[in-house]
């Protein structure tokens, strides 16, 4: 039996971790959305306005790492409540801007203050409430992210169509005040734990070489994967960053105090092999509405408003899923739902490389529900096991390699995309008319991912379980 007060949700803390969850992939997606009429209005040409998009995650993906760090020696709920502020203003001032350069500062700040939030919030939730419910409550922040990403291109679209793209900077900035504001004047007197180190001590015992290897290595590796398909100068970026991210490994490994301490992956196996299931998994996924959307417009010829209504059928489905997955983490050993999860991505993944211009559109939506159930079963259960196997005083570092692993593995999804693509599709204009080329190109990169999806699976069963320990 468990104590009242085990199972008790603190609603201020929740709030305020859902609302920086909430916010961060809303912006993303709804940006994506607005990217049309913020090139019509600073007359962009392809290159400029894919910087404008893709700045936000460089510059987040570079400081997650020396953020998880600096979140377990100094107090996180200080560095959360700073992060949620200054995202807000920043997603204010992008609203402001009136010029593409000032608009290239004001996304690159809110890519910097995002890192805060994302090793900060889902940390400062589970370290505050009891190991019993921290399966639900990592279904409900999961959850609310893949409401963000769903909701982001449909509000979107609305606010982009009767204001235009400054009005989604206005409303992400109206859902940031209201989360710095229960942040602000609640979330210090509700939070336990709270670190007294000062934060000048705190950087000076970061790990400098650690933090310049992730930095550069991270901001070279998302660089040179948003732009894959512009030029060789993109690919070398690419693969310095790589490069960079082995030898930031290699150092790690020999160091005292590290920014990363990444023999964690080897002494805890269910720390390792979750971190590369979530990697594969990202790898695999991130790109599956992009090239669903290029089949719905460009081979079946949908109208965007139907491909659209098409596609949030995933999205929508993680959502439930992740909200009934995280609650039964608690009571089933994660690895069976994560590897179930798994199996069901790896199947939808095969069934989407098989499709042809006739295959009907009964089975694409009934597909995307098998995958969003996938996606749902895997992540929930996955994110509890890399929490749940590392000590208190590391859950930012657990939560900061859960973020590298999903943008590095987005980076490699728009990498294996834009290879393939460059196959198939170079010189060729994407239209209708080269549909056979484009759904080659598409069936390809499905059958790419799905092969490597089996690795995950692999990965997500060898994990071991959790809750032996406790059955013992």
């Amino acid at each position: 039996m468990h104590r009242e007060e085990d199972t008790k949700i603190n609603k201020k803390i929740l709030i305020a971790t859902t609302l920086s969850s909430f916010l961060v992939p809303f912006m993303s997606s709804a940006v994506n959305i607005a990217a049309p009429d913020i090139a019509k209005s600073f007359k962009l040409n392809a290159e400029e306005l894919n910087l404008v998009i893709s700045i936000f995650l460089i510059f987040s993906a570079a400081f997650i790492l020396p953020m998880g760090k600096l979140s377990d020696t100094f107090d996180r709920t200080k560095i959360f409540k700073t992060g949620l502020l200054l995202f807000t203003l920043s997603t204010l001032m992008c609203a402001l801007s009136n010029t593409v350069e000032i608009l290239f500062v004001f996304r690159a700040l809110q890519g910097f203050f995002s890192a805060f939030t994302f090793v900060t919030s889902m940390a400062t939730l589970i370290e505050n409430h009891s190991p019993q419910i921290r399966g639900r409550l990592l279904g409900i922040n999961t959850a609310v992210v893949y409401l963000g990403t769903s909701l982001g291109p449909f509000l979107g679209g609305v606010l982009v169509k009767l204001w235009g793209y400054r009005s989604v900077f206005l409303f992400g900035f109206a859902i940031g005040l209201v989360g710095s504001f229960v942040s602000l004047f609640f979330l210090q007197k509700e939070v336990k734990n709270t670190k007294q180190a000062k934060l000048l001590d705190s950087l000076k015992s970061l790990d400098k070489i650690g933090t310049i290897l992730s930095m550069t290595g991270l901001f070279l590796l998302m660089y040179g994967a948003s732009t894959f398909e512009l030029g060789n100068t993109s690919k070398i970026l690419f693969f310095a960053g790589l490069i960079l991210m082995v030898i930031f490994v290699i150092v790690e490994a020999k160091l005292q105090n590290p920014v990363l301490d990444v023999k964690l992956f080897v002494k805890i196996p269910q720390f390792g092999f979750s971190n590369l299931a979530a990697l594969i998994n990202y790898s695999c996924t991130f790109s599956v509405s992009y090239l669903l959307s290029l089949y719905l417009q460009l081979v079946k010829a949908l109208p965007s408003q139907l491909a659209g209504s098409v596609l949030i059928v995933q999205p929508l489905s993680q959502v439930i899923t992740s909200l009934i997955s995280g609650r039964a983490s608690e009571k089933i050993e994660p690895r069976k739902l994560a590897t179930a999860g798994m199996v069901l991505t790896t199947i939808g993944l095969f069934v989407f490389s098989l499709f042809s211009s006739k295959t009907s559109l009964v089975l694409a939506v009934a597909n995307l529900l098998v995958m969003g159930i996938g996606f749902g079963l895997f992540s929930s259960p996955n994110t509890n096991v890399v929490m749940s196997c590392v000590p208190k005083s590391l859950y930012g570092t657990a939560s900061s390699t859960i973020s590298v692993m999903r943008v590095v593995g987005q980076a490699f999804s728009m990498a294996i995309v834009s290879f393939v693509s460059i196959m198939f599709l170079k010189g060729v204009r994407l239209s209708h008319e080269n549909y056979f080329l484009i759904l080659k190109s598409m069936k390809t990169s499905f059958l790419v991912f799905a092969s490597l999806s089996i690795l995950g699976i692999v990965a997500s069963y060898k994990r071991g379980n959790i809750y032996s320990s406790r059955n013992s």
